[in-house]
């Protein structure tokens, strides 16, 4: 997919650092995309594309974070869905 001459809007979400131990990877991806979500002043629905960078394997007893699994629990359908491995 070309994206030359294509628009982004976007927003950046932070969430704590360090060790939580009542949180899991997935509450932590949410959040954050939840709050760059509010931060590029948008709402879920407006949503059309879903980078994440690096692919993290789930501590035991986790399911491993995708875009897809990301997208499902923000309610999302996104266009574009990719995973940045560098």
């Amino acid at each position: 997919m070309r994206l030359k001459d294509k628009y982004a809007i976007v927003g950046v979400g932070y969430t704590p650092q360090g060790k939580v131990p009542e949180r899991t990877t997935l509450s932590f991806h949410l959040e954050a995309c939840a709050n760059a979500i509010a931060d590029a002043g948008l709402k879920p629905h407006d949503v059309d594309g879903l980078i994440v960078y690096r692919h993290f394997s789930g501590p035991t007893g986790e399911r491993d974070l995708t875009p897809y699994l990301l997208a499902q629990h923000l309610g999302i359908a996104p266009t574009y869905a990719y995973q940045d491995a560098n």
